[in-house]
């Protein structure tokens, strides 16, 4: 993953968890090495904690990019999207 997999909105946060995912990895191996393995099951807990908000802020950059590709074809086709959405909101 790199930065423009985020939107950038979501900037910080992805690296405040990219962060976590590291640290936690790290505090794991040492854990594993004083054969604390409750403790490393913990940070291993919060490592995928933290790669699964990773993953959903990647989904949102994707999800905003076929948004803004659908809405794209749509005007290229002619249709009033801003008219769409004022009848479809009321």
């Amino acid at each position: 993953m790199n930065n423009t997999d985020f939107l950038p909105d979501d900037l910080d946060t992805a690296i405040q968890h990219y962060r976590c995912c590291h640290t936690c990895l790290s505090k794991a191996g040492e854990a594993l090495m004083t054969n604390n393995f409750e403790l490393a099951e913990k940070r291993m807990e919060d490592f995928k904690r933290s790669l699964n908000v990773l993953y959903q802020l990647k989904r949102r950059k994707e999800q905003k990019v076929e948004l803004n590709a659908i809405i794209a074809a749509l005007i290229d086709r002619g249709i009033d999207v801003e008219k769409v959405v004022l009848m479809r909101n009321g």
